[in-house]
């Protein structure tokens, strides 16, 4: 069985079996695990905490050393019964503690994933998860030295009801082998609410590559696999926002695998967006996807369509894959080498691009 195939059979599997989980899960809620959460700098944090909450894990602690006013208070707002701990030694000492959960500032996300490695306890980061090479290859040599998990919320795919249905039809062969993928990843500068002063800059956030485009290299590396992954060649530019100087609104990155080719465009916009599209080439068809509406059209060579649309209230396995992980340390949720591999790419593509 090739590779690609034979693991989106075996992720295919396990999303079945982490659904059913899921919905017993929903039904009668039971504790699995304690996990703390240190930084509140991004909305993904309700996300992410949704996700572990929904597969069996129970926020227990918070600590939030970088004040946020927008999403820290409003999260802090709908966890009143949560302890709140008086310094990150205090969580990372903490027996009852498994995993740390963090949306902190960009730049403070690897070391403290890091610490917390270090600690014995496992991490999860949103993404980008790393702003250069140098943080990442200490939180590889530390991930393999204590045997602790490192993940990133790769939110785009791994949160979105209609990842699994892509996932469906690629392992009944709807479009035979997956030879390439577009991508186009917008996002509003102003959804969620005003950005706080970090987010202009540099040193605390990078640039758009390594941000957002981190969601780009992780589709990448699950639809055309990480054998040979690498950065062709980048672009980044800032065309909206001339009052912030270091800021990036736009990017382009190109791939290439063993398996194939791929290209993504992103971009930071004051607009209302259209919402996330990817396209994915094989030599069967190709599907069309709109993320935002759940919606993918499955063009065959001879033009005839299918359409399908995934309900958004379809649950996402992925909180159940990393809380199974945490307690049985299997790689269900992601394999470590992925999640690495995804932030390496994004971290090259900021370092190479044309600007």
């Amino acid at each position: 069985m090739p590779l690609n195939t034979r693991r989106h059979f075996l992720i295919g599997a396990a999303s079945a079996m982490a659904m059913q989980r899921s919905l017993k899960a929903q039904s009668k809620p039971t504790t699995r695990l304690r996990f703390a959460v240190i930084g509140i700098n991004h909305e993904h944090i309700f996300r992410m905490v949704k996700a572990l909450r929904d597969g069996g894990g129970e926020l227990a602690m918070i600590y939030d050393p970088y004040p946020d006013p927008t999403h820290g208070t409003q999260f802090l707002k709908e966890n009143l019964s949560v302890k709140r701990a008086r310094a990150e030694r205090e969580v990372l000492n903490a027996p009852d503690i498994q995993l740390v959960v963090s949306a902190a500032l960009p730049s403070k996300r690897a070391q403290l994933g890091i610490r917390t490695m270090r600690a014995g306890k496992d991490f999860l980061a949103d993404k980008g998860g790393f702003l250069n090479l140098e943080d990442l290859e200490e939180a590889r040599r530390v991930q393999a030295e204590t045997k602790r998990i490192f993940a990133i919320s790769y939110n785009e795919r791994l949160l979105l009801p209609v990842s699994l249905k892509i996932d469906e039809l690629l392992r009944a062969g709807a479009i035979g082998k997956v030879t390439h993928m577009w991508g186009y990843g917008p996002h509003g500068l102003y959804g969620h609410g005003p950005r706080e002063p970090w987010f202009w800059l540099r040193a605390a956030r990078g640039g758009i590559l390594n941000d957002i485009g981190a969601h780009q290299a992780d589709q990448f590396i699950h639809y055309l696999g990480a054998d040979g992954a690498r950065v062709l060649g980048s672009y980044a530019g800032n065309f909206e926002n001339p009052d912030h100087t270091e800021f990036e609104d736009f990017g382009r990155v190109w791939f290439q695998s063993a398996g194939g080719t791929g290209e993504s465009m992103l971009s930071y916009t004051k607009a209302k967006t259209t919402g996330f599209q990817l396209h994915l080439y094989g030599t069967e068809g190709r599907l069309e996807v709109f993320k935002s509406s759940g919606r993918i059209s499955l063009v065959k060579p001879d033009g005839s369509r299918r359409e399908f649309t995934v309900p958004s209230s379809t649950p996402c396995p992925w909180g159940t894959h990393l809380v199974d992980d945490i307690l049985h340390r299997t790689e269900t949720a992601m394999p470590q080498s992925h999640t690495f591999l995804a932030s390496e790419l994004a971290v090259r593509a900021h370092m190479v691009a044309v600007k």
